[in-house]
């Protein structure tokens, strides 16, 4: 007979693997089967919650968290995640309260200080206290930069390594004959540009799933062609066979046919494909490529809001270096624009907010789809979210966050001294 303890490590990690695969119900299941029987296990709760906030159903994640909070008020977890979801409508609210105290009493170490800085960033920010948002903004970015190294060198030289290799000549010379296939539609641009909204308008449409943060391409663009010992760059694409290219062609569309949805289209929204265009336009010639724009300003602000939860990001704890790795992204897209005219469609955030119906037909028909009036109603469509827009793709269109960086004007100098004019 297994131990009790042997039990909740085997429970656990069944619900993780029905999360891992998408079975969502039966990781839900499995989760609330582990809190009746081990109800002083947190982390069974937590995550049940994670998946009840991702599903849309907030009031009963946000009940969750209350329960974590006031039985464990250390677990800054489920204080960061409250946060996410509650509306703060007065400054008395007494999570506030509680939070603050927390991070002030010098007990915590630093994760769960980060957690409750950000966490309160977004408090103040509810109550448009922008000056005391920004203070814990401060201290949670700088809090989290501590913890990991990051020169904003190291991705200059790949994407100008990129800009280098995929130039016309040496693209206009490949022998590649890539898949046929049109199923995926990648969304990319900089975190937190409107690549979410842009997935979710197309998931509306009958004939399309949207999957997500895939990483198939990227995993398989540094598996197959970046070089270890040219420190992860490409080598000159004429060293490539063109069975490399078939490779990721045939490999990433068996990847997303493996997906649990029979829908003809599949949405990767992935940001940082960006990076792997040129080997999409080789390989998976027929794929649609969508690039969401928005203002560096707004863009750059809520990168700076957020306390990713992975290290995907490392530019993004600093506001010099948020506005260099903008300027360079800036410099990718102008050379793939370039090196493949009318390959790329752009969808601006600002455009798609005010014009919501006009913007959805130019998105639509860059896809090759027909109209759908469920698209303009995509905050009623079911589906996970598990980015940091959660709750925004689950309202009606709203245009608030349009020059939200005007909030912030005064502490912005470093970002606003390094953005590229225009």
């Amino acid at each position: 007979m297994s131990t009790p303890t042997g039990s909740l490590e085997a429970a656990m990690d069944l619900a993780r693997d029905y999360e891992r695969t998408g079975r969502i119900e039966l990781a839900m299941d499995a989760y609330r089967r582990i809190v009746r029987r081990w109800p002083a296990h947190i982390p069974a709760r937590y995550l049940l919650g994670n998946l009840l906030k991702a599903e849309g159903r907030f009031g009963e994640a946000a009940a969750l968290y209350a329960q974590i909070m006031s039985e464990r008020p250390d677990y800054a977890q489920a204080h960061f995640t409250y946060a996410g979801i509650h509306r703060y409508r007065e400054r008395t609210d007494p999570h506030v309260a509680t939070m603050l105290a927390l991070l002030n009493s010098g007990a915590l170490p630093v994760d769960k200080r980060i957690l409750l800085a950000f966490a309160l960033g977004k408090a103040f920010e509810d109550l448009r206290d922008y000056r005391e948002a920004f203070r814990h903004f401060e201290l949670g970015n700088r809090l989290r930069r501590s913890t990991f190294h990051y020169d904003i060198r190291t991705d200059a030289e790949l994407i100008g390594n990129i800009i280098a290799t995929f130039n016309r000549e040496d693209v206009a010379r490949l022998p590649v004959k890539g898949e046929a296939s049109n199923r995926p539609i990648f969304v990319v641009g900089m975190v937190r540009s409107g690549t979410s909204l842009v997935e979710k308008i197309l998931a509306s449409h009958p004939a399309v799933h949207g999957a997500g943060e895939l990483e198939h391409a990227f995993a398989l663009g540094v598996r197959l062609f970046l070089d270890p010992s040219r420190h992860y760059q490409f080598r000159p694409l004429p060293t490539y066979p063109a069975s490399t290219f078939e490779a990721f062609g045939t490999t990433y569309l068996a990847r997303i046919d493996a997906l649990e949805t029979r829908a003809p289209r599949v949405v990767d929204k992935l940001p940082f494909n960006m990076m792997m265009i040129g080997l999409i336009r080789a390989a998976l010639p027929n794929a649609t490529i969508i690039h969401c724009v928005r203002d560096p300003r707004d863009t750059c602000l809520s990168i700076y809001r957020q306390n990713f939860a992975t290290d995907n990001y490392r530019f993004a704890y600093e506001l010099e270096t948020i506005g260099q790795f903008h300027n360079l992204y800036r410099q990718l897209m102008r050379h793939w624009h370039d090196v493949y005219p009318g390959a790329v469609h752009d969808v601006r955030y600002e455009s798609l907010v005010t014009d919501p119906e006009s913007e959805i037909r130019k998105l639509l028909a860059a896809c090759g789809l027909e109209w759908d009036d469920a698209c303009l109603r995509f905050h009623a469509t079911p589906g996970r979210v598990t980015t940091a827009s959660f709750c925004q793709v689950r309202q009606p269109m709203y245009a608030d966050s349009v020059g939200a960086w005007q909030h912030y004007r005064e502490f912005l100098q470093p970002l606003l001294q390094v953005l590229e004019p225009g």
